[in-house]
């Protein structure tokens, strides 16, 4: 478990955590979700959290702590450090106490860390909201409210006291008539809110200044998308690596998720282990996932996307990035709605962020196999097929639409027949409906001819088999064999997986790892905080290029494609 630096209060009491948890979700409610999320959050390393009276948030807190202890998570109260703060209609000498000690009660606690003044004003006693209605906004008496509040410091109730929302002035003239001074500020600061000012004054004077909002309150009614949105702090990230980067797809929608869970198990089956594992997976931060109709994992996935819900782990389905495909034998345009839709049931779900065409090929209806058998291979109508597949993205059933196993060739064919439907307006920019490409990428088969070809057409790679797909019938050792790749990770002290994974995560594209041991979820992820180096990347260059799926599966001499060569168009020499 991490641990989190902390700094001292110049009121003493314990040192106070540098990162902490907020629990303020606008609109305001107490919920079981939120309870089960701040458990998990101090089972995961966090302790240093962050409520108000306003945020109807202390209630559940004080369940989750009370939760955490009995589940030896903690041993203490003491291991945490709690703040609340005093809302507006109780910032009247005379409500102080008692608006403290109702504070207490709902968190099951005795004291406060930390319990601050939550703006410099005052309203009508008795309500909790925000906006406040101007007709009760009223002074404040600061001097006789401080006055209060230092008594609650003196009861032991609070161990420090401070203030929220302050600016200097209001600072400055606080520190003129405190017994006790502020050891706390908390205060909006983002890179694009940086309060360079506030923050100098505040450390001459001793007070901790803790920023709220650091990304910038995006979906509430005070916040917006500034930060998030920034083009200084989105070049920044992805040269830094340094969080779980995302990519703007051309047809629009919620951003892709670069690192994905695959959920592919060869032979293809479903399973509660697998529900457990995706679950798992979603608890330790994985957003992006990828299933198809041939994998058997639509149902899984959506029992455990469901179970995340229950359990907290995630608030809403829209937090998460969920990709199917549609097989070779509903690559007819009369079926494409209609799997869809199959595909949306066994998932629980309204709408796909991405809906794939598994592969440039037609089987006879009915049957989900792999190989298939040699005489139902049949030519795709791929005009017509991407036609259903652009009525799917219009009647919002996904979100985005693109092809999986698409050669350069056939992508290029591809553009030039594709139109836009009219209601479609989600694009951020005037390109094709065609998305994404998810092909198979690993350092024995780089792809740079289509990769090129991709980015060029403003198509995004995905890639399946970072690994090789060993243990599967059409996967090879190849890549977890590959000497230079084992001599590059032990130089590194990381795994032969993850240097795989890094090199695809550096070629810009879109990554889908699949492992349901929860050791190896957490070793996928950690890609993002350090690099190859320029002679890594040179000898992984170097490295003799070996497709491990051919696609032999679809190449028959009475079907479509007659050989491999026809299938990839010549590009898999």
């Amino acid at each position: 478990m991490v641990r989190i630096p902390d700094v001292t209060l110049s009121s003493g009491g314990k040192p106070m955590p540098r990162i902490g948890m907020g629990t303020a979700v606008y609109p305001f409610a107490s919920s079981e979700a939120m309870r089960a999320a701040i458990l998990r959050s101090i089972e995961i390393g966090y302790r240093h959290f962050d409520t108000a009276a306003l945020y109807q948030s202390e209630e559940p807190l004080g369940a989750a702590i009370a939760d955490a202890l009995r589940a030896g998570a903690i041993r203490s109260r003491d291991e945490l450090f709690i703040t609340s703060k005093l809302w507006c209609s109780d910032a009247h000498p005379h409500l102080v106490l008692s608006a403290l000690q109702k504070t207490l009660r709902n968190l099951q606690l005795e004291y406060l860390d930390l319990y601050l003044v939550h703006w410099p004003v005052s309203t009508r006693p008795g309500k909790y909201e925000v906006p406040l209605a101007k007709e009760d906004l009223m002074p404040i008496d600061m001097s006789a409210v401080w006055r209060a509040m230092e008594e609650c410091h003196a009861l032991g109730l609070a161990k420090s006291i401070g203030v929220s929302n302050f600016s200097s002035k209001k600072l400055e003239t606080l520190l003129s008539i405190a017994k006790i001074p502020p050891a706390v500020n908390q205060v909006e600061v983002n890179p694009l809110w940086q309060q360079q000012k506030l923050r100098e004054f505040c450390v001459a004077k001793g007070i901790q200044v803790c920023a709220y909002s650091p990304l910038g309150a995006k979906e509430t009614y005070w916040g917006q998308n500034c930060v998030m949105d920034c083009g200084v702090l989105k070049d920044i990230a992805a040269a830094k690596g340094k969080t779980l980067a995302q990519v703007r797809l051309s047809s629009g929608g919620k951003p892709m998720p670069r690192i994905g869970m695959g959920t592919a198990v060869y032979p293809f089956a479903s399973s509660e282990a697998m529900r457990a594992a995706i679950l798992r997976s979603i608890e330790l931060g994985y957003r992006h996932f990828d299933t198809a109709a041939l994998y058997q994992s639509e149902e899984p996935l959506g029992a455990a996307i469901a179970d995340a819900l229950r359990a907290g782990a995630i608030r809403s389905r829209d937090e998460l990035f969920i990709t199917s495909k549609l097989w070779c034998s509903d690559a007819h345009p009369h079926l494409v709605l209609s799997a869809l839709q199959k595909t949306l049931r066994n998932l629980q779900l309204e709408y796909l962020d991405l809906y794939l065409v598994h592969w440039p090929v037609s089987t006879r209806p009915g049957k989900y196999e792999l190989p298939p058998a040699k005489e139902d291979l049949l030519p795709i109508d791929m005009s017509a097929v991407w036609r259903a597949m652009e009525e799917c993205h219009a009647r919002g059933l996904t979100k985005s639409i693109g092809v999986s196993n698409f050669s350069s060739k056939k992508l290029e064919t591809l553009l030039s027949i594709t139109k836009i439907p009219p209601a479609v307006n989600q694009m951020v920019a005037s390109r094709l409906l065609l998305c994404e490409d998810k092909v198979e990428v690993n350092p024995l088969w780089q792809q740079q001819k289509l990769r090129e070809f991709c980015v060029a057409k403003g198509i995004q790679v995905c890639a399946y088999s970072p690994l090789g797909a060993k243990g599967t019938h059409w996967g090879q050792n190849w890549v977890m064999d590959c000497g230079v790749l084992k001599d590059i990770a032990a130089a590194k002290g990381k795994t032969l997986a993850q240097i795989c994974l890094r090199w695809v995560y550096e070629q810009g594209d879109c990554v889908l790892v699949k492992s349901f041991n929860e050791e190896r979820m957490v070793e996928n992820l950690d890609i993002l905080d350090w690099e190859l180096s320029d002679d890594e990347k040179h000898k992984i260059g170097q490295i003799p290029q070996r497709k491990g799926f051919p696609g032999y599966d679809f190449v028959s001499d009475d079907g479509p494609y007659k050989s491999t060569e026809e299938l990839w168009d010549g590009e898999i020499k």
